[in-house]
């Protein structure tokens, strides 16, 4: 069984370096198109799609969702699978996206769709908690034991917070790689699509206790 690789620390450009780039409000409007955005959902939660199934589960036609794969695909935020499919029936697979943190905020200032894509990000996170919850009592016991949820209150300084994010990621990634790796080597028995959500931001202030008061 392969082992989870050792931590490298890296700057947040690196570890995002391969993923596409939302630098500029014309990517980002290309991007928040409403069925983008879903096309988008579907192929993260699965490892590729057609047109044809993602039309099907989305309840659009062939032309659009192929229409908008074609645009997402102009920007880099999917990409055609090699060696799968036919001229006629392609498959796509989610290359992922960053905002860069240091862009993030220069962004929302220029344009409201940075809040359209949170919010229609955190919506599908709230989704698939309740969808989870609801099914629980069906649920097999060693998943629902396995799973974890919680929330974490506490202050810190910026270099605290962006110390525990990176270690977070590493984490994340350490494992996530060593678990793609067991499945290429074959170890697909027992292997569930798991969604991981993350997020740490600052309160409020006045909702936090300032410490220079």
């Amino acid at each position: 069984m392969s082992e989870p690789r050792s931590i490298e620390p890296r700057s947040t450009t690196e570890r995002f370096a391969a993923e596409p780039r939302i630098t500029d409000v014309q990517t980002l409007k290309a991007f928040t198109h409403p069925l983008r955005m879903r096309i988008i959902e579907y192929l993260n939660d699965r490892d590729a799609a057609t047109s044809t199934t993602l039309a099907k589960h989305l309840g659009e036609s062939t032309g659009q969702t192929s229409y908008h794969l074609r645009q997402l695909a102009k920007y880099g935020f999917v990409e055609e699978v090699e060696g799968m499919g036919t001229a006629r029936e392609r498959w796509w697979k989610s290359e992922g996206l960053n905002i860069p943190a240091e862009e993030v905020q220069s962004l929302a200032q220029q344009s409201p769709l940075v809040g359209t894509l949170a919010e229609h990000q955190v919506r599908n996170t709230a989704a698939r908690l309740l969808e989870f919850f609801r099914r629980i009592p069906e649920e097999k016991s060693e998943w629902t034991s396995a799973s974890a949820i919680t929330q974490i209150g506490t202050q810190l300084t910026v270099d605290e917070l962006i110390a525990l994010r990176d270690e977070i990621w590493d984490v994340c990634e350490k494992h996530t790689d060593a678990a793609q790796k067991r499945r290429d080597e074959g170890e697909t028995e027992g292997r569930r699509r798991v969604r991981i959500n993350f997020a740490a931001f600052p309160l409020p202030l006045e909702e936090s206790e300032d410490p220079g008061e």
